[in-house]
């Protein structure tokens, strides 16, 4: 296989566990290089120990991790030249100042880190808060300057645990800008997350996990396939004419949920609806999204039993090793 190809992240029947509890059950995952992949998974889906044993924070009990072409019985420490990021929340010296903290960062890596450091600070916008100490720092401040912190490396593959938690409206989408540029430029980034807009808009593939295990990998495009239509509340002056009204309509399906209708539909079919709602003389009085569809197949995949046709946990997406 061409080198310049080579998948960035190998991962092969990872399995880890704490006393009586399975957090990680052979799960294979393969990242490939320049991509933006997402994880994704409810609270103890194992997605942090996972990330742990690619970060060499955690042995696992079981399998095999490659990152970057070298394994850690090659290599050693060596194995995660090149890696940068942070799981959970990045931790700093609360009495120092954000600059202080990256220059003993850079100091401890050597090199031409400490050179990068203004730039860093830059890309997250923190230079005019730089001088500050950490320990006033906001949560997404915090998490900005974890991100400052691993540019430092210059990494080839970036790995970051919930990099938008804490932040506004306007830092998020600044990160969403800098982890699409990173890779734009080459970096391939491993990203977790609980969003699953920033998923969306910022990933090439995704891993769903659920329960220590994957229930769903691949690209974007076949996520989206199989995503089920979107649901919608919908409040009527004659809920039991609008379901009706449904029966005959194309492409709607609705039910009552509680003093309101559920009423799955693409938009589409969705608009004709509401209009055959109005020529029927119901009125529409609230209609919300509740759902979009890959949100509904999240919560299908991770809350309910899988269907038989959900991935394998060593599944390897093709788009990741092209």
């Amino acid at each position: 296989m061409d080198q310049s190809f080579s998948p960035a992240i190998e991962a092969l029947g990872l399995t880890k566990r704490f006393e009586e509890t399975v957090a990680v059950a052979g799960v294979g995952l393969v990242v490939g290089p320049g991509r933006v992949h997402g994880m994704l998974g409810p609270n103890g889906a194992g997605k942090t120990t996972l990330l742990t044993m690619l970060m060499g924070l955690v042995r696992p009990d079981a399998g095999t991790i490659r990152i970057l072409g070298r394994t850690r019985d090659e290599f050693g420490a060596c194995m995660l030249d090149g890696v940068a990021g942070f799981v959970e929340s990045p931790r700093f010296y609360p009495y120092l100042s954000g600059r202080r903290n990256l220059a003993l960062l850079a100091e401890l890596d050597g090199g031409a880190a400490a050179s990068r450091i203004d730039e860093a600070l830059d890309l997250v916008d923190l230079r005019e808060q730089a001088g500050a100490k950490v320990g006033g720092y906001s949560v997404g401040m915090r998490q900005r300057l974890g991100i400052a912190a691993a540019l430092l490396r210059d990494p080839r593959l970036l790995i970051l645990d919930e990099p938008a938690s804490g932040l506004d409206p306007a830092g998020m989408r600044d990160m969403r800008a800098l982890v699409a540029r990173l890779a734009h430029d080459g970096t391939t980034v491993l990203l977790s997350s609980h969003d699953m807009a920033e998923v969306e808009e910022l990933c090439d593939n995704v891993t769903i996990m659920r329960r220590g295990g994957v229930v769903f990998d691949g690209s974007m495009g076949t996520l989206r396939q199989r995503a089920p239509d979107p649901a919608f509340r919908l409040a009527t002056s004659d809920d039991e004419r609008a379901l009706e009204v449904a029966r005959d309509a194309p492409g709607i399906a609705a039910a009552v949920a509680g003093d309101e209708l559920l009423v799955h539909a693409q938009r589409d079919n969705l608009d004709g609806y509401v209009i055959a709602l109005g020529r029927a003389d119901v009125a529409v009085r609230r209609l919300d999204l509740e759902s979009s569809p890959l949100e509904a197949l999240f919560f299908a995949l991770t809350e309910d039993e899988p269907e038989e046709s959900a991935e394998p946990a060593a599944s390897v997406p093709q788009e990741a090793t092209r």
